[in-house]
């Protein structure tokens, strides 16, 4: 799958980059919700692993604006962070998933799996 991955923490962002790629996805890192924004709309991708929290623009203003975009708007969208009402934030802005920090691998790659065996189907 290609799956962006929007997180300003750069730790994250480059474990989650190394360990996608490594589990044979193609991988598109940004630390810049803005700039993730104009690249996504060019370069078409499966899936979206969104943080929460960012200075830029919230990972909630981020998913409005792809929700909202007629070249994104189906592309499922995961965000991710340890914000206490993650599942009401997901439900508002219509992400498909949600993964609380810290998160465990095994959980992110349940949602991956979902997510590819909905795009085959």
């Amino acid at each position: 799958m290609r799956i962006a991955v929007i997180d300003d923490e750069k730790g994250i962002l480059l474990s989650l980059r190394l360990y996608l790629e490594i589990e044979g996805h193609l991988v598109l890192a940004f630390s810049s919700p803005l700039e993730a924004l104009r690249e996504i709309t060019q370069d078409k991708v499966d899936l979206i692993i969104l943080d929460m929290r960012m200075p830029e623009m919230s990972g909630e203003e981020v998913a409005k604006v792809l929700k909202s975009n007629i070249k994104t708007k189906e592309i499922p969208i995961i965000l991710f962070s340890a914000h206490e009402k993650l599942a009401e934030v997901a439900s508002r802005v219509g992400a498909q998933g949600i993964l609380e920090k810290p998160f465990q691998f095994s959980k992110l790659n349940d949602l991956i799996s979902f997510f590819q065996e909905c795009k085959k189907a």
